[in-house]
């Protein structure tokens, strides 16, 4: 099977590869950033140690059991680029955010 998909892993890696990497680097700067709340900062290293932790809820919920990790990190990584403020996360991606203000335009 892993003989199957590694020719469509090799054909699509160029094209998401640079993706995951500016937004793995994105979070990464969004953890590391003063000016980022707190609270939303401390919710990715704490699904990183939930996902370490072997404790699973197999038992208790048979079919949520086997992807809570992956559902809690999933989780963690968007409500920290959805809550995270829009102009810092521009500022790091390097987008030039569009000003509210009405400018003068030159005759």
């Amino acid at each position: 099977m892993f003989r199957l998909l590694m020719p469509i892993l090799i054909m699509l890696a160029p094209r998401f590869l640079p993706k995951i990497i500016k937004y793995v680097m994105l979070i990464w700067w969004l953890i590391r950033d003063k000016r980022v709340n707190i609270v939303l900062r401390a919710l990715v290293p704490l699904a990183l140690v939930y996902a370490i932790i072997p404790f699973d809820f197999d038992k208790t919920v048979p079919i949520i059991g086997r992807f809570d990790d992956i559902i809690v990190l999933g989780m963690a990584l968007l409500i920290l680029l959805k809550l995270a403020p829009t102009h810092i996360i521009d500022e790091h991606l390097g987008v030039r955010s569009v000003s509210d203000r009405p400018e003068e335009e030159d005759p």
